[in-house]
């Protein structure tokens, strides 16, 4: 069974809208891959750290190369880098990496993505 994201149901919307009121419907998007979320995301977990302290590095761990991975790429600042895991959207496995968006890092799950970070030298998380 395929899985419908935002974008299916953004066309029904959109035709469905269009039926009803004879106009087209605006629609103003939020979240993954947008570097709004990024930026906002960020700026939640610096507010977390000691004062004064700007972080090096975010992780974003996610499973959709085309929102998590792409969104964590492309966000300001240099400090996200993007880990893929395999459990969910993407399946191509470890030794592989999404074409389109590759990711920084590919896991086989969470807390094997989780185990690596932690585990890495320092400068494992330096390299880009």
């Amino acid at each position: 069974v395929p899985r419908y994201a935002q974008g299916a149901f953004h066309t029904c919307l959109r035709a469905v809208w269009r039926q009803r009121t004879g106009t087209d419907l605006r629609i103003n998007e939020f979240g993954k891959p947008l570097a709004s979320q990024f930026a906002a995301a960020r700026n939640l977990v610096e507010a977390q750290a000691p004062r004064g302290r700007r972080l090096k590095r975010i992780y974003m761990i996610g499973d959709n190369p085309a929102a998590d991975i792409r969104g964590a790429n492309a966000a300001p600042g240099g400090v996200w880098r993007s880990v893929l895991v395999c459990t969910g959207i993407y399946r191509g496995g470890v030794g592989s990496n999404d074409a389109k968006d590759p990711a920084w890092l590919v896991e086989e799950d969470l807390p094997s993505a989780v185990r690596r970070l932690i585990e890495a030298p320092e400068a494992t998380h330096a390299a880009s």
